[in-house]
């Protein structure tokens, strides 16, 4: 049965993929990456016969930035429109001068309006030439998030002057004769005069423009005292001689965490400054670890026998690097992964209250840890560069941020710390508890699933993926009838529940209950007709009815809707065995270990269509692969002795 995906926000019910997308595109966002994969802007040119020709290339616009409007003026007066560009990312601007040759003349308008609105805005202007008329509208909001220029621009060709009339909002309409081309006419609404003022000489090309910097020069070393201090992640690591330290047993004492490289020189001479001053940061009561991240563990261990450094020197693995990097990664708005060297200092509680990124001068330690604030307004007073009073109230720091971002990554065990820090804090928070809930459940951990998520349902009774969780962990424990209570509460609060009606099915199902297994199942197959889980679902409904070429047919749309779907792989081998199409049934088999190598009904099922065909070696052989993988495989076992 599949769990419910994590709740994000409060009341927040989006399908699961399209929650995923804008997770995925804000990170993007944070992260200063682009939204649409560097698609280049398109600028179309019309070809005056009902058709348009794409010159984006030609013309110098398919900027790659994330451009997010443009607008149009003429900012050096000369009768030409300038295009501008705003971006999401840098360059954040751009202007492209106008400097066309042989573009024929022009004439440009600024109305005032009396009676109407001041601007103008919902006026009309009908230029009269020798070929025909042009008439343009002027508006407001004319561009995304921009406003185009409020004079109204026509070309002229070689006429030399032009008639006019404008349609002023007020319902007045004026006749202007006579104007002359390649000027800015201004005109107040119900004055026969106007104001004609010459463009400016073109200037011609551009001068040529320096490289654009390849990306923003950010400053290499920043302290920052944190507004509100976060947990340090617990973990245990081994120093250079083998020896575990972690990070609890530093409580009740200051630390400094580095991460570093030995890759980094900053990270060697940061390194090298620590060790310098050790005597000073111990007696101030200091403990800095050294934490290398490298891959490759020689270059560090040379490093720190070369310095013989008198502080630990730790190896991480690849949660704990993960794991910080994501915290460093929340701790600022604008997200980048951990530079190196980073330095966390730790309060003697175990909480972050200050990072320095880059290299620092370690002799101010012992100042720092004295002025460690104690109180929100001390902390404040720290970490803003101005004075001022929050009219709101105090800063706080979203934990349950931190929580969701390491369950996404797989760091169960600090997304479960994150939640428990969340729920002390606020224990009436239902999402965390919920969230606590579904982590505990995947985990395993079903007594402690079981309690969050009865706490969820206690906090807010109608959280439907509550009630469906809470409806899994019931089926697993075998209480079918708490089980299918659960779903139907579920459902009763979301009807189109696709996860709750395929849990539903699927234990109608295990209960040959097929005509409410149907219902269920045929309902979530007509809300969501390519969810793989409920193409399976249907398949093995089919099957366990005794037909096997619709079984097959679900099962199929499956595997081609998730190609890495093991037990749909498995269970359509089997099908092919009751068919007596034992290469097909091998062929899935094989796929299935391929893609799952820890699944082991694809080794038992092939280790038994050996058994069919007489081919005891190929057998044996699979079911030792098996245990290669499950030592303690029983049913590998079992079938080994068989074989014997």
């Amino acid at each position: 049965m599949p769990p419910n995906t994590f709740a994000a926000s409060i009341n927040a019910t989006p399908a699961a993929a399209y929650e995923r997308g804008w997770n995925a595109i804000n990170e993007l966002v944070r992260s200063d990456h682009t939204w649409h994969g560097y698609a280049r802007n398109v600028l179309f040119a019309n070809n005056h016969d009902g058709t348009f020709a794409e010159i984006s290339g030609p013309s110098g616009l398919d900027f790659p930035e994330d451009d997010r409007c443009f607008t149009v003026a003429d900012i050096d007066h000369d009768g030409r429109l300038e295009i501008i560009l705003k971006s999401r990312n840098a360059p954040q601007l751009r202007i492209l001068h106008n400097n066309l040759s042989a573009i024929g003349r022009s004439i440009s308008f600024r109305l005032r309006g009396q009676k109407s609105n001041r601007d103008a805005i919902g006026a009309s202007v009908t230029v009269e030439r020798k070929t025909g008329k042009q008439t343009r509208y002027l508006q407001a909001g004319t561009g995304f998030l921009a406003q185009h220029t409020k004079e109204l621009f026509f070309g002229t060709g070689d006429d030399a002057s032009v008639n006019i009339a404008v349609r002023w909002p007020s319902g007045l309409v004026q006749q202007f004769a006579s104007l002359p081309a390649d000027h800015r006419i201004e005109l107040v609404e119900g004055e026969s005069k106007f104001s004609a003022t010459p463009f400016h000489a073109t200037t011609g090309a551009a001068p040529p423009q320096p490289p654009q910097p390849s990306g923003e020069d950010l400053p290499h070393q920043v302290e920052t005292w944190l507004v509100e201090p976060l947990p340090a992640p617990a973990f245990s690591l081994p120093d250079l001689s083998g020896s575990t330290h972690s990070l609890k047993d530093l409580q009740g004492s200051p630390a400094l965490l580095t991460f570093w490289s030995a890759e980094s020189p900053e990270s060697l001479d940061l390194l090298a400054r620590l060790h310098q001053h050790s005597a000073s940061l111990r007696a101030s009561s200091l403990a800095p670890l050294a934490v290398d991240v490298d891959n490759n563990q020689a270059s560090a261990r040379a490093f720190a026998a070369q310095k013989n450094l008198s502080f630990p020197v730790l190896f991480a693995d690849n949660t704990i690097a993960g794991v910080y990097n994501l915290v460093y990664r929340h701790l600022f708005d604008r997200r980048r992964n951990l530079p190196l060297p980073v330095s966390f200092l730790i309060d003697a509680s175990g909480a972050i209250v200050k990072v320095y990124q880059g290299t620092f001068d370690p002799q101010q330690l012992p100042r720092a840890i004295r002025d460690i604030p104690r109180t929100a307004s001390d902390r404040l007073a720290k970490a803003l560069p101005f004075r001022g009073e929050l009219p709101l109230g105090g800063f706080q720091r979203n934990i349950f941020t931190f929580g969701v971002a390491f369950y996404q990554n797989g760091y169960l065990t600090q997304a479960a710390e994150s939640f428990q820090q969340v729920i002390a804090q606020k224990p009436d928070d239902a999402d965390a508890w919920y969230n606590l809930g579904t982590l505990s459940l995947r985990r395993k951990d079903y007594d402690q699933a079981r309690h969050a998520l009865e706490q969820t349902v206690k906090l807010r009774p109608d959280y439907p993926e509550a009630w469906n969780n809470l409806g899994m962990l019931a089926g697993q424990a075998g209480q079918t009838d708490d089980a299918i209570n659960d779903f139907q509460r579920s459902l009763q609060l979301r009807p189109n529940y696709t996860i709750a009606l395929v849990n539903l099915g699927n234990l109608y199902r295990a209960h040959h209950v097929y005509d409410k297994a149907a219902d269920c199942l045929n309902h979530a197959l007509q809300l969501d007709p390519r969810d793989p889980e409920v193409n399976y679902s249907i398949g093995m409904l089919y099957a366990q009815q005794g037909q096997p070429q619709q079984a097959l047919q679900y099962l199929q749309t499956a595997l081609q809707l998730r190609p890495n779907y093991p037990e749909a792989l498995n269970n359509l081998g089997v099908l092919y065995v009751r068919q007596q199409e034992f290469a097909k049934a091998e062929a899935e088999f094989k796929e299935g270990i391929r893609i799952a190598p820890s699944f082991d009904q694809s080794y038992l099922n092939l280790a038994r269509l050996y058994a069919i065909e007489n081919n005891t070696s190929d057998a044996r052989k699979t079911l030792l692969d098996l245990l290669a993988v499950h030592p303690d495989n029983a049913a590998a076992k079992q079938a080994l002795e068989m074989l014997r």
